[in-house]
């Protein structure tokens, strides 16, 4: 009978050290690149390496990774983790490197702007070199009505290693009541990661154009005669 007890005690005591190992309250993350700041549970608590420890009935800790030039991270760490020292890695945002903002004086994604054509310029001749622009730069065009001065091309996606960028253009012959001619134009440009899919709910508004279709702002510049 003792003999059995002391079985239970020992059963007991080994179940309660192997639970305290596994569920350590404690663990400590490093994530590269060092200079990235970390987030816990909404707070910034330090750059590149930090401390977790857990409070006695929080479950997980909600972790947010940023550094300039990567792809934000955000990371659900269970305090059951099997592992007490977790690596994360961030992503280099080739979005970000291949597209203007207004960083680079590039304030055009999703904003609509005028041009008003060179007064010699017919309205005949102003459709051919917006049809031209719109084919050479996205081929897929869904709307040409030249009646009502309506142009709008379809998605071009451009696919890096984690992430989705998708443009298109959108023209409309702009009624001013004065003698000139002159059109509103909008540049679409959406984002999404790459793991999500193509499908429009995984698509959010992304305030930077591609830097291939910076021609198309110049073009429509020089080829009609523009003012922004």
């Amino acid at each position: 009978m003792k003999k059995n007890l002391l079985v239970l005690v020992i059963a007991i005591f080994v179940l309660a050290f192997c639970s305290s190992s596994i569920f350590a309250q404690t663990k400590t993350i490093f994530v590269t690149p060092e200079t990235a700041k970390i987030y816990y549970n909404g707070h910034e608590v330090g750059n590149g390496t930090y401390q977790i420890k857990f409070k006695k009935k929080e479950d997980f800790a909600v972790l947010k990774f940023e550094a300039p030039g990567y792809i934000p991270r955000t990371v659900k760490l269970f305090r059951n983790n099997p592992k007490n020292t977790i690596s994360y890695e961030l992503f280099a945002d080739e979005a970000m490197l291949n597209s203007v903002g207004a960083e680079e004086g590039m304030d055009l994604a999703n904003k609509l702007f005028s041009i008003t054509c060179k007064k010699e310029m017919t309205e005949d001749i102003a459709w051919k070199r917006l049809m031209n622009i719109a084919i050479n730069h996205f081929e897929n065009v869904e709307v040409r009505d030249k009646e009502a001065g309506w142009i709008k091309t379809g998605w071009v996606n451009t696919t890096f290693a984690y992430q989705i960028v998708r443009t298109r253009m959108e023209v409309r012959l702009q009624f001013t009541g004065e003698n000139e001619l002159s059109y509103t134009v909008r540049i679409y440009s959406e984002i999404a990661d790459r793991d999500c899919g193509t499908d429009d709910q995984c698509f959010a508004r992304y305030d930077r154009v591609l830097k291939k279709f910076e021609t198309v702002i110049s073009e429509l510049q020089t080829s009609l005669g523009s003012n922004f």
